[in-house]
């Protein structure tokens, strides 16, 4: 075994760990001298080539921003290299000498207070640098955490990522929380599992004790008690640890900074003042003299309470967005902001509530004023481009999502922004670009390649399309919305039968997916599948009655086999619902010209000319009634408007068509 070489140059020394999927190794670089490393190999859990083709990408990506981020920070264990041979992978990382915190913190002996916030202090200093490169370790425990023998300095290694990807297997159970072991990582799943390590350390916890934690529940609320057996620490501390390790991600510290800020206050002088001043309030004397010591101490006491006031409303704000009570977040953030007018974290939290609650305006209100306190804020350029993206400012949201992109080059999500905003303005190229990009940064961004699939069809690369939405479906078997776009590609590129069974894929992942219902029920229509189309159409008025497009469709459909009087009464029903729809007025027309109604089609045709001036149709139409009518001159006028607006379109067709009406009136 030894004298095996791996990649032509690494020889094994010492097995350190060995599973049935994971092995890792001590190694020398028989390049180099004296030289140590950490090797590890994995074994994909399937050897499906399908598979192994996903596998071999997102391996190959994921160490890419490994190698990135540890040559970017120096308490992050470095990759080396990486490669794969005979279908298996493998890591080579630095060789850190040094002990890890198994030996610190799970030895039975509690750390003092004071201990643990400089051990958490420190991670969390390094899981803050990770996460801003859109990073999620998803294996933070002691074991993971070394001291570096050099300089004491603690370094985080081995990164749950890659191997995840590659052997599918997690970490340890008691530190993974649930939504990780569903598959659903948070960056703040780190946190909780940090959150583990601490309350370790503060109890003075072995291996086997720490294993069985997380099953010490509270009944009642499900959150882990840990308390019950250790000696009296600060209140503050306690809580910020069970802040750290809420069962509900969306209840716990959503970043590495707020845990950090929180942390610091433990140590604030704000805090030690507040503190003497109530142990002096306790030791006053009564008289004159002491009322007054009393008045000045009470002075001095509130006036330093609105800093303890200011961070608990943020607190309680943060966690009313994350219950989904935003208009309650909004209400104890503008507290926040009356008390610390200076607060930038405020506004932005307060402008992603507002968001939320659609109020889009006072969303980039709140974002710019973040900016002004802190230009170099990339977060807040991000939230201001959505809220410009709601309130259909795209250039300007285009605008904010590259100063988001320049003050943080590696974040996947503004990209992903800008293309959408991109997408808007018609700039196909650039929004396929910038989905790209994303793609890139975050190999594994379902919406992402969603969107360039809709980008590629509607550019007419229409296997490029279809390549992203079965990248979709790879990385997610249960993603409705690809087999639906994936069908929408079939369609047009006149894949009918492929295309019904990609919207009943979608149907069966989600019975509700009206979307999938009205496309299904357009193909069989078009296939003259007439029980088939007109189930599907019922079924979207049921699930949504009162959608106009519905009662169109439907009402083309029964038009289609003859059935004219269903058409018109649910023309009729589409009009009602959305009296600005000139497709429906338009469509209305020809049934009424089919029963012989020439006046009621000719005010139809109408109206959907005044609703949309640009419709080419309902000029024609109007046309043939004032042809039939013997009114040449205005059939001629409106067949001429036709032909400019078909012309435009470049419907070819259609302009012929109508050249062809206006030479026969001439005539």
């Amino acid at each position: 075994m030894n004298s095996q070489l791996l990649d032509v140059r690494y020889r094994i020394l010492t097995v350190l760990s060995a599973g049935e999927v994971a092995q890792t190794y001590l190694v020398e670089d028989t390049s180099l001298d004296d030289s140590l490393f950490i090797l590890k190999q994995l074994r994909p859990a399937s050897n499906n080539p399908q598979a192994l083709k996903i596998v071999r990408r997102l391996f190959a990506s994921e160490a890419i921003t490994l190698e990135k981020i540890g040559q970017e920070h120096d308490q992050i264990q470095k990759l080396v290299a990486y490669f794969e041979e005979n279908e298996e992978f493998y890591l080579v990382q630095e060789f850190i000498p040094g002990n890890s915190l198994v030996e610190e913190i799970l030895s039975g002996t509690p750390l003092t207070e004071e201990e643990v916030i400089i051990l958490l202090t420190e991670i969390l200093e390094i899981l803050a640098f990770v996460h801003s490169h859109k990073v999620i370790h998803q294996d933070i425990k002691p074991a993971n955490i070394i001291r570096r023998k050099l300089d004491q300095k603690l370094v985080l290694i081995d990164f749950g990522t890659v191997r995840e990807i590659v052997t599918t297997i997690v970490g340890n159970l008691e530190y993974i929380p649930v939504e990780q072991l569903h598959g659903n990582s948070q960056y703040n799943s780190d946190i909780y599992a940090l959150g583990i390590v601490g309350i370790a350390a503060l109890m003075g916890l072995t291996a086997n004790e720490i294993a069985i934690l997380p099953s010490q529940k509270n009944l009642v609320t499900g959150e882990i008690v840990w308390r019950h057996r250790n000696a009296p620490i600060n209140k503050q501390l306690a809580k910020i640890i069970d802040k750290m390790v809420r069962f509900d991600y969306r209840k716990r510290y959503q970043s590495a900074t707020e845990v950090l800020h929180d942390l610091q206050q433990l140590n604030n002088p704000e805090n030690e003042k507040q503190n003497l001043v109530e142990k002096k309030l306790k030791l006053m004397v009564t008289g004159i003299a002491g009322c007054i010591a009393v008045s000045v101490a009470w002075w001095l006491f509130w006036a330093s309470k609105p800093v303890g006031n200011a961070q608990e409303l943020y607190q309680q704000g943060v966690e009313k967005y994350q219950r989904g009570n935003y208009q309650g977040a909004v209400g104890d953030l503008t507290e926040v902001i009356t008390i610390s007018p200076q607060n930038a974290l405020a506004y932005n939290r307060r402008g992603d509530a507002f968001y939320r609650l659609g109020n889009y305006e006072k969303a980039r209100a709140d974002a710019s004023r973040a900016i002004r306190l802190n230009p170099q804020d990339g977060n807040a350029y991000y939230d201001r481009a959505f809220a410009l993206y709601g309130l259909e400012k795209y250039p300007e949201a285009i605008a904010d999502y590259t100063k988001a992109i320049k003050l943080n080059s590696q974040s996947a999500y503004a990209y992903y922004g800008r293309g959408m905003a991109r997408a808007q303005i018609r700039d196909y190229q650039g929004s396929a670009a910038d989905f790209s990009t994303a793609i890139a940064l975050q190999p594994s961004y379902a919406a992402a390649y969603v969107q360039r699939g809709i980008i590629h069809r509607r550019l007419r690369q229409k296997q490029a399309a279809i390549e992203d939405f079965d990248t979709v479906i790879d990385l997610n078997p249960n993603d409705a919305q690809a087999y639906y776009q994936r069908g929408l590609t079939q369609f047009s590129n006149q894949q009918k039968y492929i295309a019904i069974n990609d919207f009943t894929k979608a149907i069966n992942l989600n019975p509700k997916y009206i979307e999938a219902y009205l496309a299904r029920g357009n193909v069989h229509s078009e296939l003259a599948n007439k029980l088939e189309a007109t189930a599907d159409y019922n079924q979207v008025v049921r699930l949504n009655p009162k959608l106009s497009t519905a009662y169109l469709r439907r009402g083309i459909h029964r038009f289609s086999f003859g059935d004219y009087r269903g058409a018109l009464q649910d023309y009729a029903q589409a009009i009602k619902l959305n009296p600005q729809d000139a497709a429906a007025y338009n469509h209305r027309g020809e049934a009424y010209l089919q029963r012989g109604n020439q006046k009621a089609a000719n005010q139809d045709y109408s109206q959907a000319i005044k609703v949309n001036p640009q419709y080419a149709l309902a000029y024609y139409n109007r046309g043939l009634i004032l042809a039939k009518q013997g009114n040449k001159q205005a059939a001629i006028k409106d067949f001429q408007q036709a032909a400019k607006l078909f012309q435009k379109k470049g419907n070819e067709d259609g302009y012929q068509d109508v050249q062809l009406q206006i030479r026969l009136l001439q005539s």
